[in-house]
């Protein structure tokens, strides 16, 4: 404090003296130490330092441990999740399955035994002597499950004897013709062309008095034939079916009666198969309706006649046209009803079972094709044969020509108006068809045998298709009843007209390549038929039942061969033969049904000399064609 003092002093004495006038000083501040607060931050330090010297202490006492964790995961995507990203909504995820895992099956000790009451008492009261059950209850159940097992066997049972009884029968015919010594008749009127006939069971009752009218063989199964009989001639009350159109599908191996008996309304005058199975059966009726029978059906859905002490289950139509009304049907006669089929389908139909190129669908083996009707007015008509995948047996309301639970029905698909080919508006009248016949390598164009002395020329589709008519020299009107084409592959066909005249036209040409003018006598000619087994040789029928054999290759001017046959014939049929042409039934010679006035029917078998075809013939008939075309 002194030396601060003395301090004060010196600036005193130093400083000038001041003036009486000059202002007066002000004292400058002072600066005070704040010794406390010092001392508190010496203590602090001190407590710091002891803190610092104890954590550093501590710190080699204790280690410390590592933890770790992730700070992103991502799972790799299941297959399911890369689909449904993929293919399927983008918003959309699965979000649980089903898998039946509450379905927990525990093993235990012990199995829970079904048991059953059964006695038996010896001796005993009653014809059976055993009994069971443990009350009406178990009954019930034996009873329900027997009868269950009954209805399935009932069934099955009734297929398999309609299917062996055939075979049965067929069997014992066949043995009974083998104990007589012989297979076939005899051929005892020479006739030149047949080995022998078989003839089919005409005298019953309900076939009496009618005609065949017309007899078409299956393209396939040769051995199968359908007959169109006429009304019968006088109506006895005791007919059951006199006032029914009636077409009989035969079995030649079982010519003792036919295997399916179908009915129609009106009197059929054309029938035809389905083209590769016998499924089928198609009839054009006098009163313009086409039906269709469904040979699939079983026989409790038609009605059972008792003929002779003889039961037949006669089969009405699955579909008749009867119900279309309008345009859609026909409103004259239907002379011809054709099935459309490619020549690719007929061969692989063919084929036997199991080789290569034999498996067909479904649209082609009987159940979806088209098929071609002609009536007398000149129109055709193009119906598509359809099978219905759900049939209601209550009927529908729709389809009234459709038999309650039937599955095949008709449907209009197109139709061709035939017109006169004259010019002339004055000598257009209206135009009378006759039969119809498709060209086997082309079925889209058609042919049509007319009263107008021609043979009209239409197509399916595709326009326009010369010539529109094959007319005859004279241009004559004259009913052109019967036409046919080669079946093997030959341009050209054969026409035959109720003049007796026999005209060979080329299908480029409107004009005939040759008439034979006197190739009945100018007798009416019923068929003509060209043979399927040689190139060379046609058959023609008139209407005083003979049959004129015809080979072109030994002599192109008349018949090589005239028979006489008994009565009158109404029609007649060749069937296919596959080791000709590729069509028919592989191992079966080929045969022709001829049909009499008084309802006969005989299968003749042809013989080996118009069975076998030399390897040159066809050759020789195409050049010899080339010559006169």
């Amino acid at each position: 404090m002194a030396t601060l003092r003395s301090r004060d002093r010196r600036r005193n004495d130093d400083s000038p003296p001041s003036d009486d006038t000059s202002r007066p000083r002000t004292s400058r501040s002072r600066t005070f130490v704040n010794f406390v607060a010092a001392k508190q931050r010496v203590i602090s330090n001190k407590v710091a330092s002891k803190q610092k010297k104890r954590g550093k202490e501590l710190m080699r006492l204790i280690d410390l441990d590592i933890a770790s964790f992730d700070m992103f995961d991502l799972p790799p995507m299941k297959e399911y999740d890369m689909y449904i990203r993929s293919f399927g909504r983008s918003d959309t995820r699965q979000a649980y399955v089903q898998c039946n895992e509450d379905n927990i099956d525990r093993d235990i000790q012990t199995d829970e035994i079904e048991y059953r009451q059964k006695w038996t008492q010896f001796p005993a009261d009653d014809m059976i002597g055993v009994g069971g059950g443990d009350g009406e209850e178990d009954d019930e159940e034996v009873a329900q499950e027997k009868a269950k097992k009954k209805v399935v066997d009932s069934s099955k049972l009734v297929n398999f004897l309609e299917n062996a009884g055939q075979v049965i029968s067929i069997l014992l015919e066949e043995n009974l013709a083998m104990k007589a010594g012989r297979e076939l008749q005899t051929n005892k009127r020479q006739i030149v062309f047949s080995e022998g006939y078989t003839q089919l069971n005409s005298e019953i009752s309900f076939l009496k008095g009618r005609q065949v009218v017309h007899i078409e063989f299956h393209p396939v199964q040769t051995h199968i034939l359908l007959t169109a009989h006429s009304m019968p001639r006088k109506i006895s009350s005791r007919d059951k079916l006199a006032h029914k159109g009636l077409v009989c599908l035969w079995n030649i191996n079982e010519a003792s009666r036919p295997q399916k008996v179908l009915s129609c309304e009106s009197a059929p005058l054309s029938c035809c198969f389905s083209p590769t199975k016998t499924t089928l059966a198609f009839a054009g009726t006098a009163d313009g309706s086409v039906v269709v029978w469904d040979l699939r059906e079983p026989s409790f859905m038609h009605h059972a006649v008792l003929i002779d002490k003889n039961e037949w289950v006669i089969r009405m139509p699955t579909y008749s046209t009867d119900g279309v009304i309008g345009d859609e049907n026909h409103h004259s006669p239907v002379t011809t009803v054709l099935a459309i089929v490619s020549p690719v389908d007929s061969i692989k139909a063919s084929l036997p079972r199991g080789s290569v190129g034999a498996n067909i669908s479904d649209e082609t083996s009987g159940l979806s094709f088209q098929l071609a009707t002609v009536e007398e007015q000149a129109i055709i008509n193009f119906w598509t044969v359809v099978e219905i995948s759900k049939p209601d047996k209550a009927g529908s309301e729709s389809d009234l020509g459709l038999v309650p639970g039937g599955k095949v029905k008709l449907i209009k698909s197109s139709s061709v108006k035939l017109e006169s080919p004259s010019r002339d508006v004055r000598t257009k009248t209206s135009i009378r068809a006759f039969q119809m016949q498709l060209l086997p390598k082309d079925p889209n164009h058609l042919y049509v045998g007319t009263d107008l002395g021609c043979v009209l020329h239409a197509v399916r589709y595709g326009g326009k298709s010369p010539p529109k008519a094959f007319t005859n020299e004279l241009d004559v009107p004259v009913d052109i009843v019967t036409v046919d084409f080669s079946p093997f592959g030959l341009p050209c066909f054969l026409a035959g007209g109720v003049d007796g005249c026999l005209r060979l036209y080329n299908i480029t040409s409107e004009y005939p390549v040759v008439t034979w003018t006197n190739s009945t006598n100018g007798m009416e000619i019923v068929k003509v038929m060209w043979s399927r087994s040689k190139p060379s040789v046609f058959y023609v029928i008139d209407i005083t039942a003979k049959v004129y054999t015809w080979d072109l290759l030994k002599r192109d001017g008349s018949a090589v061969k005239i028979e006489q046959f008994p009565g009158r014939l109404t029609t007649c049929s060749l069937s296919n033969d596959h080791a000709a042409t590729g069509f028919g039934l592989p191992g079966r010679r080929p045969e022709m049904a001829i049909a009499v006035d008084n309802g006969e029917i005989e299968i003749h078998r042809l013989n080996d000399e118009f069975y076998k075809a030399a390897a040159d013939e066809l050759d020789k008939t195409t050049s010899f064609l080339d010559k006169i075309m």
